[in-house]
């Protein structure tokens, strides 16, 4: 009787690790199956990223030749954001330091600088009255109100048709960024403390030169800026 009921005890357990077994090996194929998915949407994104992306460098380039148009630069822009969203999207996916998101964004970031230009002459040629905001982020670890300023300036740019907004990594090595963002104060130690800076006055100048930093028509203005200080801030030029 005492070895009947050992061979069922042990036919219970062999079921049972059977039957565990089976939801491994099925929750292994869901989760392969999804991920392949997953990196088909990714990799269909990418596609569609670089055909608009290359779209867009034609139309910027014959809108260029042309001396006003009625549209302005309003399609053009729309494209721009939808072209930004799929770029997020990536790198929600893949992760914001992987090789092709960071390709991508540099190029995207070549674009947006592309369009800004494109836009101050088309308001100079057609007096459009746009406002250009140039918005300078980084990672949460350097500036933690970076993702509260653009939460911030993506509802403005709604309610602002003729608001502009280019957002780009403060830390992106490209030339043409180089030439639009604003420059933090040298603050590296000086060999020869009897001639450097004072301490207190060193920190200072880091705590006034926080990220995230705008440029408004030609203005800076470094560290988070709440909604209400936005409007202010917006209110004469738009």
């Amino acid at each position: 009787m005492k070895q009947k009921r050992k061979q069922i005890t042990f036919q219970k357990y062999i079921l049972a690790g059977l039957i565990a077994l089976m939801f491994f090996a099925l929750g292994f194929f869901v989760s392969g199956y999804i991920n392949d998915r997953r990196f088909l949407e990714i990799d269909r994104v990418r596609k569609d990223f670089q055909i608009q992306i290359l779209d867009m460098e034609s139309q910027l380039t014959h809108f260029e030749e042309v001396l006003c148009v009625d549209i302005g630069d309003d399609i053009l822009t729309h494209e721009l954001h939808i072209i930004g969203e799929k770029l997020e999207f990536m790198a929600g996916n893949l992760g914001r330091e992987h090789p092709e998101v960071l390709h991508l964004k540099k190029y995207y970031s070549l674009l947006q600088v592309r369009h800004y230009r494109f836009s101050q002459q088309l308001c100079e040629r057609c007096d459009l009255g746009l406002v250009h905001l140039l918005y300078f982020f980084g990672d949460e670890e350097i500036c933690p109100d970076c993702q509260k300023q653009g939460v911030i300036l993506s509802y403005l740019r709604t309610r602002h048709p003729k608001l502009r907004i280019y957002s780009f990594d403060y830390e992106l090595e490209l030339l043409a960024l180089a030439a639009i963002r604003p420059s933090r104060p040298d603050l590296t130690p000086d060999p020869d403390p009897a001639s450097g800076l004072d301490p207190d006055l060193k920190q200072e100048l880091v705590i006034e030169h926080q990220l995230p930093v705008m440029v408004i028509e030609g203005q800076v203005f470094w560290g988070f800026r709440g909604l209400e200080e936005m409007e202010e801030l917006l209110a004469p030029k738009l």
